[in-house]
């Protein structure tokens, strides 16, 4: 398919909750689907990846949708030129510095309202804007996703189809065999630069035998793997070269200290992490005997035989040690749970592996090593044989039409080329792709790497996003058997997890980083069974783009000022004798004063964590940002429940709390 489950997740309806967002530079144009207007692009960044780095313009156009009847007005962040029209009438426009008085009130009915918003950039090319709304009943705030829709064009369409054919010849390693002559310069598209897992010593880590099925046929073990098919296993010669470099990479050993198998008695113990952890989201259960082609979850029935014993203990406690991009996250898991889930896996999937359809002849590894040169597995996975310039360079590939003939064409136009993993429509992206030049493999967007990551790293697959719920809220029934023996789990208060929908608005980039990376030393919400894992690999270019996303420029926080009297205030409101917030939230070492089961956020992230727009946005009304929360609101209007209090302006209030929670 041309997008994956999780994007049609996302994104599936007719008028889709986003905008269609048209670039221009130069006479060029690209167009592509934005949830909500925003931009944030630094000198010497292209707009777009397929648009060269300088002045240029966008036009976001789509409808404003309203479930009630309104008054609002509209405002703007950032510099450059900016235009805002609704139903085709002009309702704000600005030069310069954008941010100032907010437009004239409008009256708006309920239903779909043009959308229109045209923004140029600084004469460098640099560009930020974000949009405002406001009304008596609510804060000035950003536009939600949600009150965006648009009918796809056919220059969305085709936008989409260049960014899915590029993304998948980044994702299929096209240029670890097409090597650039001039490389990809200073800023390419980040997934140019992954590589392969690293295969030395890989004998000490799985079996054999796995490895001739998985050489065989990889998308039969694993139907969403970028790996291709080098050798035709229907054949005798196939299966004796799928024998031969099974025998080669089994030979490769460094010696290391063996990890002790898993305890099978652990098992129990281990489907019940597996279950709270919500693994489920990004894999099947490993007593199923067939992949989920649906959700594309990772297939988990072949544990047992490619594992040697404990080598998925340690793969479990570092799965990133020979494979920095591995999708994978690093949970940071303990002896224990370790060896516990290791110990379910292993019993769960025994015997249930996907079986070859015949036998394998026994393998060679002489013969397989020059196997491995003929398939030029090198060029993928570091360290193994290959023969340089036996394919063409980049440039030259690009001058070819690839639906008729290579790696992306039909299998009856294919020749010898390797089988790629792709679909009709994933061959078809791939041929658009490749009349474009390949000059956008050079430059990327953080904006975008980071809408292409929330994909790949299935973020969906436990976060909710505007309105639509994460994958595990439908999955998790599957592992939900694994915990029938623990009283009381699943009568828990709240399992809820954060959503992503303001994500990049809401956290400093620099706390995002910690959170992708690993380095956070305490969890904001332990009292959740599943928890965030570490994404390692792009931490720090994923936390700068879901910033730049949200139209806000990477940042740490800074110091607050503060007032002592506003700070005493602020501890009072605070407490028991204003909104009662520490009922809930402790603050440092200082428990919450309620034994609720599940607690508030400790207050002590506070600093490190929340930029102060949103918090006086998420303290004006804090349903309007995250429907389910259980966080009351305080004050309607800006008049607050406590009217003896800096005049009852809740403004105030929630600016008095906020230094309270930034005093050292």
């Amino acid at each position: 398919m041309l997008r994956s489950f999780l994007v049609l997740l996302m994104l599936a309806a007719a008028a889709r909750a986003e905008l269609i967002a048209t670039f221009t530079r130069e006479g060029s144009t690209d167009t592509r689907r934005d949830r909500f207007p925003a931009l944030s692009i630094a000198k010497g960044e292209p707009a777009t990846p397929f648009l060269t780095p300088g002045k240029f313009e966008v036009v976001w156009k789509g409808k404003l949708k309203l479930d009630k009847r309104q008054r609002l007005a509209f405002s703007f962040e950032g510099e450059g030129s900016v235009e805002l029209k609704i139903g085709g009438n002009e309702m704000l426009k600005r030069e310069g510095a954008l941010a100032g008085e907010p437009s004239e009130t409008k009256r708006l009915n309920p239903g779909e309202h043009d959308f229109e918003l045209i923004y140029k950039s600084k004469d460098d090319g640099s560009a930020s804007m974000r949009i405002y709304w406001q009304e008596v009943g609510f804060v000035r705030q950003t536009i939600p996703p949600t009150a965006f829709a648009a009918e796809e064009t056919e220059e969305s369409k085709a936008g989409d189809i260049l960014r899915s054919g590029r993304l998948h010849f980044a994702q299929q390693n096209c240029a670890k065999c097409h090597v650039p002559s001039e490389g990809f310069g200073a800023t390419p598209m980040p997934e140019t630069s992954e590589i392969g897992p690293i295969l030395i010593g890989i004998g000490e880590r799985v079996t054999e035998e796995w490895l001739q099925r998985w050489i065989s046929d990889p998308k039969h073990l694993r139907p969403t793997t970028h790996m291709p098919t080098l050798v035709n296993a229907e054949t005798e010669e196939g299966r004796q070269q799928a024998a031969d470099l099974a025998a080669f990479l089994a030979s490769s050993k460094l010696g290391l200290p063996a990890t002790p198998a898993p305890d099978p008695a652990l098992a129990e113990k281990g489907g019940a992490h597996f279950h709270e952890l919500g693994c489920v989201a990004c894999h099947s259960t490993p007593d199923r005997d067939g992949p989920d082609l649906e959700t594309k979850r990772i297939p988990l029935n072949n544990v047992a035989s490619k594992f040697q014993p404990g080598a998925l203990v340690a793969f479990l406690k570092k799965p990133d040690a020979y494979h920095a991009t591995t999708g994978m996250p690093d949970f940071k898991f303990s002896d224990e749970e370790a060896n516990s889930i290791a110990a379910y896996l292993t019993k769960t999937s025994a015997g249930n592996e996907t079986k070859a359809a015949k036998p394998y002849p026994k393998g060679d590894a002489a013969r397989g090593e020059k196997v491995a040169a003929s398939l030029q597995c090198g060029t993928c996975h570091p360290g193994l044989p290959m023969e340089p310039g036996k394919v063409a360079p980049l440039e030259a590939i690009f001058k070819k039409d690839w639906s008729a003939s290579g790696c992306a064409a039909p299998a009856d136009k294919r020749g010898n080329a390797p089988v790629l993993n792709l679909d009709d429509d994933a061959r078809s992206a791939l041929a658009a792709f490749g009349k474009t030049g390949g000059d956008s493999l050079k430059r990327d967007t953080p904006a975008e790497f980071a809408r292409r990551q929330i994909e790949s790293m299935r973020c969906i697959g436990c976060h909710s996003m505007d309105d639509h719920q994460s994958l595990l809220s439908s999955t998790h029934e599957d592992s939900k058997k694994l915990t029938e023996h623990l009283a009381g789990l699943h009568e828990r208060v709240d399992q809820t997890r954060p959503q992503l929908t303001f994500i990049g608005e809401m956290l400093f980039t620099s706390y995002i980083e910690k959170m992708l990376d690993g380095s956070m030393e305490k969890r904001p919400r332990p009292w959740l069974g599943t928890r965030m894992p570490a994404f390692k690999a792009h931490a720090k270019p994923l936390a700068e783009g879901l910033s730049k996303m949200h139209g806000f420029e990477p940042s740490a926080p800074v110091k607050v000022e503060t007032d002592p009297e506003m700070v005493e205030i602020g501890k009072k409101l605070a407490g028991t004798e204003g909104f009662g917030c520490t009922t809930c939230h402790g603050i440092g070492p200082v428990k919450p004063t309620a034994a609720f089961e599940v607690e508030g956020i400790n207050f002590e992230f506070v600093p490190d964590r929340m930029r102060p727009d949103y918090y006086h946005r998420w303290m004006d009304n804090p349903a309007m940002v995250t429907p389910s929360t259980k966080m009351p609101r305080y004050a309607d209007g800006n008049a607050s429940q406590r009217t003896d209090v800096l005049e009852g302006d809740a403004g105030k209030q929630y600016e008095a709390i906020w230094q309270y929670l930034h005093a050292k």
